[in-house]
């Protein structure tokens, strides 16, 4: 992030972007100090379209990221194509019955995010059982990726962040590298499961350097790999 903080130029798409103020959030410090309308970034040639699905968590995220410059909302979910999806997530608050916050960005149009995939990584079957008691199934208007560079006018992407809860290989597969290859792309690689070898093999032939990190993987495209939309 060093890297883009010093461009003259920056544009910043973040699928899942929940709430936004969270501890486990890589941009949110990154995008207040950028955007603050009070420094000079705020003046300059840059976009930020932040996702989030879940009407709720869209009205607080456009809340904790009030009075920053050049910041896009869309409350829609990204995939492989356009129409409307069931989207499972959690419908009470768990703090207030003892249980972890952070539950409520789980998120996802997979069923089998707190099914399948919880028990290959989390495996706490007090959360899972709690979870799908109160799981709730919505439908939410979903766009392609694509859709969402075309609405706002982003012809270069400088950084993809995806956390998607397990659905982040299918949106990674549903990009045309042919038109646009973004300069760094960050997904979150403990949920892939099966897919995860050919997410690795997805990006390592479109040319993209994969560092392992925490529950993410943050991928690099070198220089000369990159390319813009036509």
């Amino acid at each position: 992030l060093v890297s883009l903080g010093e461009q003259p130029s920056l544009s910043i798409v973040q699928v899942g972007a929940f709430i936004g103020d969270t501890p486990n959030d890589p941009l949110v410090s990154f995008l207040r100090h950028q955007l603050d309308p009070a420094t000079k970034r705020a003046e300059t040639n840059v976009k930020v379209v932040l996702v989030e699905p879940v009407r709720e968590y869209f009205n607080t995220l456009r809340r904790n990221y009030e009075g920053l410059s050049n910041i896009q909302f869309e409350n829609v979910a990204i995939a492989e194509s356009e129409g409307v999806r069931q989207l499972y997530r959690l419908k009470l608050d768990p703090a207030e019955y003892g249980y972890p916050e952070w539950l409520k960005g789980l998120s996802s149009l997979k069923a089998e995010r707190m099914e399948r995939l919880w028990d290959k990584y989390d495996k706490n079957p007090a959360l899972k059982r709690f979870y799908l008691e109160h799981r709730v199934a919505e439908g939410v208007r979903c766009i392609t990726l694509s859709q969402l560079l075309d609405q706002h006018d982003i012809d270069q992407l400088d950084l993809l962040q995806i956390d998607a809860e397990g659905y982040d290989f299918e949106i990674l597969k549903s990009i045309d590298f042919s038109k646009i290859k973004p300069r760094f792309i960050n997904y979150e690689r403990v949920l892939l499961q099966e897919n995860n070898a050919p997410c690795r093999q997805l990006l390592s032939d479109q040319g993209y350097i994969l560092m392992d990190w925490g529950q993410d993987t943050l991928c690099i495209l070198p220089a000369s790999a990159a390319r813009s939309r036509t």
